[in-house]
């Protein structure tokens, strides 16, 4: 489904709680501004429409597609960065660094060219980057990855080679759980040819020759952590956690987890769920490692450093929120927007952010497709009203379908 921007300078759409299809709690508006950097200066560019919703098309593949501006509850900033690292002045070069700066969050990534690990008697070593012009900063160029060399356990085998035949295969004790898509993840010792080296790491976690082998799929977790700018998916470590879903071998939730360790994640989180299901909204947040802003952006300053063909840095300030009123029944309220997700494409020297707004509650129940016209609008910047387009209602739906069915028969 491809939507067309309602605004020649916005897209946005207003809407009813889609939790609840018999008792919606709140209406909400979301707002996507597409900027153009020019200079240091972010000025309002062609509009992009608002993506993957998951709430009403039922043919989005996968269901719940990573970077969807439709999550209504995040309560922190989603940042990404989506290119490529450049080489300087075009030069191809073995090895350089990237980085991302947003208010008081900063990002650094070692970029290396094509690296193989090499073996001398028996033992692993890293190859020689080879040199490269531009290096695209997805998950398949960090850490991680596949050994399908290690053993299914013996009681786990007849279940999972079941599994495996009714095409339902999704986990395997070989597999890396913070990126089952990178490479450079070797369990098993015995030498294997052609095996490459992530080209993205965190340049204060670097991978060495004597932690190339982990030898023990349990002690995964000691590994690099995939270092990216991108959208995670939800099937990765540590995201799915805060579903109550865990690793094939679930490692520590103390400070010897380098997530808790970095603040990433809270320490206990599994027990911490059970007591508080409010923490679930977690799951929400789609950015990568370090990259889940808390702190309000409008106003704060951006540098991107390493990602644009022809220019070492792009810096710029992000803008003022939009204001959002929401009107429900002719009462008008201005309501808080929060920024949950903010794309940056340097390379195109654009980037795009999403703002969300929510009333806290309805003073009456409106149930979609029971109430044929439901009042509520959403006013951005104090421009014409976006009004909530109300479904047709079932008993419009059982007129059509008898019609259709007259039709046929007459016919």
């Amino acid at each position: 489904m491809t939507r067309v921007p309602a605004r020649p300078q916005y897209d946005a759409v207003v809407g009813l709680d889609p939790r609840s299809a018999t008792e919606p709690m709140f209406a909400f508006a979301l707002v996507k501004l597409t900027y153009e950097i020019r200079g240091t200066a972010a000025v309002l560019g062609q509009p992009e429409p608002l993506l993957h919703d998951f709430w009403s098309d039922e043919n989005l593949e996968p269901r719940f597609p990573p970077g969807s501006d439709y999550w209504l509850d995040k309560q922190s900033t989603d940042v990404v960065v989506r290119g490529s690292a450049c080489a300087p002045s075009g030069r191809p070069t073995p090895s350089m660094f990237v980085s991302a700066q947003v208010g008081r969050t900063t990002k650094r990534i070692a970029v290396f060219g094509k690296r193989l690990v090499e073996w001398s008697q028996g033992r692993p070593r890293l190859g020689r980057p080879e040199p490269f012009t531009e290096m695209p900063l997805l998950y398949q160029n960090a850490y991680g990855g596949l050994d399908n060399r290690v053993p299914i356990p013996a009681e786990l085998e007849e279940d999972y080679m079941r599994t495996v035949a009714l095409g339902m295969q999704f986990d395997h004790p070989g597999l890396y759980p913070r990126n089952p898509v990178g490479k450079g993840y070797l369990v098993m010792p015995d030498p294997i040819d052609g095996v490459e080296v992530p080209n993205l790491e965190d340049p204060t976690n670097m991978l060495t020759a004597e932690r190339l082998i982990v030898r023990k799929p349990e002690l995964w977790y000691r590994q690099p952590m995939p270092w990216c700018f991108e959208w995670t998916v939800g099937p990765t470590f540590p995201r799915y956690l805060f579903l109550g879903v865990d690793a094939w071998f679930p490692p520590p939730d103390d400070a010897s987890l380098p997530e808790v360790q970095r603040g990433f994640i809270p320490a206990q989180l599994h027990r911490r769920l059970e007591k508080d299901h409010d923490l679930a909204v977690g799951y929400r947040q789609e950015a990568s490692l370090g990259m889940v802003v808390s702190a309000p952006l409008s106003g704060q300053p951006v540098t991107l450093a390493g990602m644009h063909p022809e220019e070492p840095t792009i810096a710029f300030t992000i803008p003022p929120a939009p204001s959002i009123e929401i009107e429900v029944e002719g009462e008008r309220s201005a309501l808080p927007p929060l920024l949950t997700n903010l794309v940056l494409f340097p390379a195109e020297r654009k980037f795009t952010a999403v703002y969300c707004a929510k009333t806290k509650s309805l003073q009456r129940v409106f149930i979609p497709g029971i109430h044929n016209n439901i009042p509520i609008a959403a006013r951005i910047n104090r421009d014409a009203p976006i009004r909530y387009q109300s479904p047709p209602t079932i008993h419009d739906r059982l007129l059509a379908a008898s019609a259709g069915l007259g039709g046929a028969s007459g016919s």
